[in-house]
């Protein structure tokens, strides 16, 4: 009896623990994946987030994928850039999204 006692308290003590916010969570069982021509969200029929779009549109559609917005990074051509959680840079020029660098390789116009 007290044993099942015992495993019901700890069962009740361990559903009062708080969620941890430092994992943040996108959209479940999609990706991006770099591609010639944009990026690709895997797991989600075909769509993609294409050279030209604009930047606050190209910028909101990372974020609901990755489930937090990408940060403002250093981009000395002019163009600005902005890192992913996976740590791709998305380049951007006069409001449009350009190109993409990384550990993957380049497309379009890159930050150097």
């Amino acid at each position: 009896m007290r044993a099942t006692l015992a495993v019901f308290a700890g069962l009740v003590l361990a559903g009062c623990q708080t969620v941890s916010a430092s994992a943040p969570s996108g959209l479940s069982g999609l990706s991006l994946v770099p591609a010639p021509g944009g990026l690709l969200v895997e797991g989600s029929g075909g769509r993609e987030i294409g050279f030209g779009r604009d930047q606050t549109g190209a910028l909101e559609s990372v974020a609901r994928v990755e489930g937090t917005s990408p940060r403002a990074v250093a981009c000395p051509s002019g163009r600005q850039g902005m890192e992913t959680r996976t740590g791709l840079t998305l380049v951007f020029e006069r409001g449009t999204f350009v190109g993409w660098e990384g550990a993957q390789g380049r497309a379009g116009r890159g930050c150097t």
